[in-house]
This record gives structure tokens, sequence and C-alpha cells, in this order.
């Protein structure tokens, strides 16, 4: 007993559908990665490190969204928000390291009489009024 082809054809299970993995850590990477650089910023001390954070965030960002427009990803509000985020924190860091350089140079006869001052107390009343004098001079400015 002999089949034809079109008997084998029916036969035969279907094949198992293709499932196409997503690609979501770009995008959930570049959220982090933006929150994480836009909390940097605004905290001075830490501000250098939000701009390469930044960037590596919009980069991130780019992926996923690219990602998400070919259908291998599903989480374009995180990969949008991630460059939003990246950008943001560049920008906030650089103004606040602009603000600061600003004010430095600005007060910069006022910080080394401060130094001076501190160098030549000899208790903590003395640095406390070195410290309120330093304190005026920047509020009157």
């Amino acid at each position: 007993m002999s089949t034809t082809p079109a008997e084998n054809t029916a036969s035969a299970p279907p094949p198992p559908p293709q499932s196409t993995r997503r690609r979501n850590g770009a995008g959930t990477a570049a959220l982090v990665v933006g929150v994480v650089s836009l909390v940097l910023a605004v905290l001075i001390i830490f501000a250098v490190l939000a701009i390469p954070l930044g960037i590596i965030a919009a980069i991130l960002g780019g992926i996923g969204m690219s990602r998400a427009s070919k259908g291998q990803a599903d989480n374009r509000g995180h990969a949008v928000t991630g460059l939003i985020t990246g950008l943001l924190a560049i920008v906030v860091a650089v103004a606040i390291g602009i603000s600061f350089v600003g004010l430095i140079t600005e007060h910069q006869s006022d910080f080394r009489r401060f130094g001076t001052c501190m160098t030549d107390s000899d208790n903590d009343t003395d640095r406390a009024r070195c410290f309120r004098r330093l304190g005026d001079q920047l509020e009157n400015n």
C-alpha cells in the first residue's frame, strides 16, 4: 500500500509556531540608566557621572525604540522614557556644572579668605565665625 505525497502531508502534524522572543533589554536598561543618571544629575557631587550615564541611556533608548518599531520589542514606552530621562540628565548636569563653576569663579576671593581664616583658626568658635563670614559674603553678592 503506497501513499501519495498529499496523504503524507495531511497526516503529518503541523510544525510548531515560530515564537519570536521579545528583545526588551535595551528599553528596560535605558529606563533604569536614565532614571539613575537623572538622580545623579541633581546631586552636585555626582553630576559628572550623570553625563556618561545619560549618553548611555539615550543610546539604549534609541536601540530600544528601533527594536520596538521593527516589532522585536514591546516596551517602546520604556525606551522613550529612558531616552528622555537620559537627555534630561545631561542637560541638568551641564546646567548645574556651569552654575557651580560660575559660583566658584565669582566668589574665588571669598573662598580664598575662608581658607586662610580656617587655617588661622585655633578653636571651633573661630571656625564657626569663618563659616558665618563666608555665608554672609555669598549671600551679599
